[in-house]
């Protein structure tokens, strides 16, 4: 991997994991921080550039500038209002040609991809440097699931593909069949905690996340680590089901010990075979 990389940094630790990980000496990363969601201990010692969201073109120039030649997008970032941003020319164009579709975290993410390779990089994902995040097919932690637990899946799995098409959600709350709460704007945590206000007494819910049919998977995989495992447990989750080789698990070690321990099970499913 002999080539410079541009990073552009959401929040959290993985875009400066994904970097070192990369290069360990920085001599080859590049980050693009964005002012009030990047952490400043993410680009501490490395080559970077600040940007507030919407400028576009200034975080092209930079990366050009630097000799950036692939990028990779890494951590969360909070979607505001697009009419409180204070947009760029290039960015205000680049919404004109999105129309309707960059209403959708997939449709504006796609958008930025174009506006990217337009300029001669290529866009990577995480994967590509971070392979052992994905999530693999098959029990990864705790109990075996029952057989209500496997119907609660399948019944995720099958409301988030249809929903997916209007590229909404990839996460949903569902508790013997009945469905609690689907992920929009808030985000994955801020779902658990409403699900878990609304869940049944009875065999608690199962948190489903997969990719959305067509998603651009190198700048969107759906992710969760301790933090999510940690909220699920305190909703009075019983588990978690993830997209196999779609969605990645951060702190794997730890979310493992932690699940064990908790008899709460994490399990990696062929999402697409449940839909067919």
């Amino acid at each position: 991997m002999d080539y410079m990389l541009g990073i552009i940094a959401g929040g959290g630790n993985l875009p400066r994991k994904m970097a070192d990980h990369f290069d360990s000496s920085g001599n080859r990363i590049f980050f693009i921080a964005i002012r009030g969601v990047t952490e400043p201990e993410t680009v501490e010692g490395r080559a970077h550039s600040w940007i507030k969201l919407g400028q576009v073109q200034k975080a092209l120039d930079e990366m050009l500038k630097a000799g950036v030649q692939k990028v990779a997008m890494a951590g969360p970032i909070k979607r505001p209002a697009l009419s409180s941003l204070d947009l760029d020319s290039r960015a205000s164009k680049m919404l004109v040609r999105g129309g309707l579709k960059i209403f959708g975290d997939d449709g504006l993410l796609t958008s930025v991809v174009n506006e990217i390779e337009k300029e001669g990089m290529n866009v990577i994902g995480i994967d590509e440097i971070l392979s052992c995040l994905l999530t693999k097919k098959g029990l990864i932690a705790g109990p075996q699931l029952d057989s209500t637990a496997v119907k609660d899946v399948e019944r995720g799995v099958q409301v988030l593909y249809q929903l997916g098409r209007s590229d909404v959600g990839q996460s949903i709350a569902v508790q013997e069949g009945l469905v609690l709460a689907l992920e929009a704007i808030e985000g994955t945590d801020q779902m658990i905690k409403r699900a878990g206000e609304l869940k049944r007494d009875i065999l608690g819910p199962i948190l489903v996340k997969i990719s959305k049919p067509y998603q651009e998977r190198r700048v969107d995989l759906p992710t969760i680590g301790l933090d999510t495992v940690h909220n699920a447990l305190a909703a009075g989750f019983r588990g978690i089901a993830l997209e196999a080789n779609a969605t990645l698990l951060l702190e794997k070690n730890n979310v493992v010990e932690l699940a064990n321990k908790k008899d709460f099970f994490i399990t990696g499913v062929d999402a697409l075979s449940l839909v067919s």
